[in-house]
């Protein structure tokens, strides 16, 4: 029997039947054991079998179909609003929409980085804020100790303005006082040095002085206080004062607040007046006078007082005011805009310089050249400062 092995056939390999094939339809009966001992004839040569070359099967790689949509691969992106999360663009429909969408995310982190910038810078202003009112307390000596001003019992000097208070009022009260004061007669680069000195001149000329009394948790004053209240310090110190602040032991915060706001700007407008006739409301052709009856006229400015006034002590009063406010309002303070009696319309500074220009020019003239403004955060942060008296 010869075997044959064809080279060509790659995919099958078969064997070439023999002349006399095995019948398929006869059975090898069961009972016919084939003879293991039986072997080939020597004589018999080994038949030539050719090594049969292994074949691999071959395996059909089908392409998978590309999505258009997917070629890009997958965008990533940190610190979005998306939480990290990574974007497909297959979920967002077309490419349009993902340009929508990463627009907008790119906005969101922009704004996200100016909040973080405007939180830094208003962090570093809060320190510079908190470094400042230490180190001006910390310039600050007690108040000194008299018997000579007719029961006022100590007294403090800031530039040339002397303040004036009773016992029962507490030395910190008396030093928040004085503190503010300082940092408005302070320096920047808007201050014209030559009109900031006479101001100071005029006010020790004129000898101009701050009140300070106690009330007590029930509103009243004390029998000594009550007698002070009509009576002046002496010494010099006899006319030159516009109301007193009152401090009130637990009294409201923004009460307090407005109340020393009032007087401290109340003080400095009766200190200008005296410093030139422009500032005097009681001249008819007073820069004042005139920037008040423009308010009066566009609406702006109402002065309703509780108490009678002659037409003399009304445009006293009246003009005072006013002059306070448009001050709060170059400055930012709030504090004064509730109230019935003085109503000032002007909402912030530049409806102020829109609507009232001889408002905005008087200030620019005068107080800005003489005055350093009074932040209402570091006016806050005066008032809320914990410090502990010198004690020599």
């Amino acid at each position: 029997m010869i075997i044959s092995c064809s080279e060509n056939d790659v995919s099958t390999t078969e064997l070439t039947p023999t002349s006399t094939p095995l019948l398929a339809s006869t059975p090898i009966p069961a009972s016919t054991p084939i003879p293991a001992s039986t072997p080939l004839p020597a004589s018999t040569p080994l038949p030539d079998i050719k090594q049969v070359p292994t074949v691999e099967p071959i395996v059909e790689v089908k392409e998978e179909p590309k999505d258009d949509d997917f070629q890009e691969g997958i965008t990533f992106k940190r610190n979005t609003p998306l939480n990290n999360l990574f974007i497909y663009k297959r979920d967002v429909g077309n490419t349009k929409d993902y340009e929508e969408i990463m627009m907008a995310n790119e906005e969101s982190q922009k704004k996200r980085a100016e909040l973080a910038e405007e939180q830094a810078e208003e962090l570093l202003r809060a320190k510079q804020r908190e470094s400042l009112v230490k180190e001006t307390f910390d310039s600050l000596d007690n108040p000194r100790r008299t018997s000579q001003y007719l029961g006022w019992g100590k007294f403090y000097d800031v530039e040339s303005l002397r303040l004036f208070a009773t016992e029962r009022v507490t030395d910190q009260f008396m030093l928040r006082v004085a503190a503010i004061y300082k940092l408005m007669f302070s320096k920047n680069d808007l201050i014209y040095d030559d009109l900031q000195n006479t101001f100071f001149q005029t006010i020790r000329d004129e000898y101009v002085f701050q009140k300070i009394l106690y009330m007590d948790k029930s509103g009243n004053y004390d029998e000594t206080q009550n007698e002070l209240m009509s009576r002046y310090p002496g010494g010099g110190y006899q006319h030159n004062s516009w109301g007193n602040i009152v401090y009130q032991a637990g009294a409201d915060k923004a009460e307090q607040k407005r109340e020393i706001v009032l007087q401290v700007l109340s003080t400095m407008g009766f200190s200008l007046r005296l410093l030139s006739d422009d500032l005097d409301g009681r001249i008819s052709n007073s820069v004042l006078r005139k920037a008040y009856e423009e308010a009066v006229d566009k609406n702006l400015f109402i002065y309703n007082p509780s108490q009678n006034f002659s037409q003399e002590d009304y445009i006293n009063h009246a003009t005072n005011f006013f002059l306070v406010r448009v001050i709060c309002k170059e400055w930012g303070i709030t504090y004064l805009d509730t109230g019935t009696d003085v109503i000032f319309r002007a909402n912030d500074k530049d409806h102020l310089i829109n609507n009232l220009p001889l408002s905005h020019k008087l200030y620019e003239e005068y107080v800005e050249k003489i005055l350093n403004p009074l932040d209402p955060e570091l006016f806050e942060d005066i008032l809320e400062y914990n410090f502990e008296p010198k004690i020599y």
